[in-house]
């Protein structure tokens, strides 16, 4: 074992058999089970905020979380030989979703709704709403929106355009067309009042949930790390996120979104205003935007061919995109 990680674990109440190095991290067999020991670049009260979520999540039932472990002085912050914080925390054997697999996909939706189920009713601190409340989406999409027209003037001013941005000009008008509409519809709905209600009743998101934040473990059981951008606010907008990937990589099989969204109300039962923003936020052209914010905040000289291919498929995809949401929510 590196001595960086044994002088580390020297801090700890545990015995480690075996270490194995993962994705920047450490995959660690102990004597009080499977741990993963990784970097950390917040502070410990925003990680201590992050276990308050996850231990509330697990006393209401929930009980797959990668809860942090504390060393013997009851930290969960340890100092590496360089300057960088580590932090250890519960870790599980087994498998990311397939985000192919019809039925991983569905178990993965019902695992995010058991989990908002186990969210719902934390109480905050002042201080811990002064770093965890939700984005508010109207003021999301107006700074999307402007970066967007950004774009779209910096690439009409130059003389010579390449394929992406003969593309994407090409494009600009109708996506942002939607994008505006959105925000339109968004600015007259109660969305402040829903989320003024939600942040009072302390509903927490994940704030990142994807097929990359759960891990199969058999007997239809499923474990859910990554609640660094946990928030209080509007649950549906995890769902929005994993709708909308699952989507895209599905090609917006109407089938899959009709199961999905049966699966989930099934389970943690969706407002009539929570549908109305998931189909606005759905309804919102963000690939289009990413695309975007990517290519202007990078060398443009060099295009990477992923983000051409993003571009290509958030234009094969629109039509069959906005007939699918129409049959789903209209």
């Amino acid at each position: 074992m590196e001595e960086k990680i044994a002088d580390m674990l020297a801090q700890y109440d545990l015995k480690v058999y075996r270490a194995g190095r993962v994705k920047g991290s450490w995959i660690l067999e102990t004597d009080r089970g499977l741990k993963n020991l990784g970097s950390c670049a917040y502070s410990e009260g925003k990680v201590k905020f992050e276990q308050k979520v996850k231990q509330f999540a697990a006393e209401q039932g929930f009980a797959e979380l990668d809860l942090y472990i504390p060393n013997r002085e009851q930290n969960f912050l340890v100092q590496g030989p360089y300057n960088e914080w580590f932090v250890m925390k519960n870790w599980f054997y087994g498998e990311e979703c397939n985000a192919y697999d019809f039925k991983q996909v569905l178990d993965t939706v019902a695992t995010l709704a058991r989990l908002h189920n186990c969210m719902e009713g934390l109480k905050l601190t002042e201080e811990e709403k002064g770093f965890c409340l939700q984005p508010k989406l109207p003021e999301v999409l107006e700074r999307r929106n402007k970066e967007l027209r950004r774009v779209r003037t910096y690439i009409r001013s130059k003389k010579q355009k390449n394929t992406f941005e003969q593309n994407f000009l090409t494009q600009f008008d109708s996506l942002y067309s939607c994008a505006e509409q959105t925000a339109r519809q968004l600015d007259l709905s109660d969305y402040e009042k829903y989320y003024n209600e939600k942040v009072a009743k302390g509903s927490m998101l994940h704030g990142n949930f994807t097929h990359h934040s759960v891990l199969l473990l058999g007997d239809n059981r499923m474990a859910v790390t990554g609640f660094d951008k946990a928030v209080t606010g509007i649950q549906v907008q995890d769902f929005y996120l994993l709708f909308r990937k699952m989507m895209e990589k599905w090609e917006w099989d109407i089938t899959l979104g009709e199961e999905m969204l049966r699966e989930y109300h099934s389970i943690h039962p969706m407002t009539e205003m929570d549908r109305k923003l998931l189909y606005l936020m759905l309804s919102y052209p963000e690939k289009f935007w990413k695309v975007a914010n990517q290519y202007y905040n990078n060398r443009k000289s060099w295009i990477p061919e992923k983000n051409m291919q993003k571009l290509l498929q958030t234009m094969e995809q629109a039509e069959k995109k906005s007939a699918s949401l129409k049959y789903l929510f209209t």
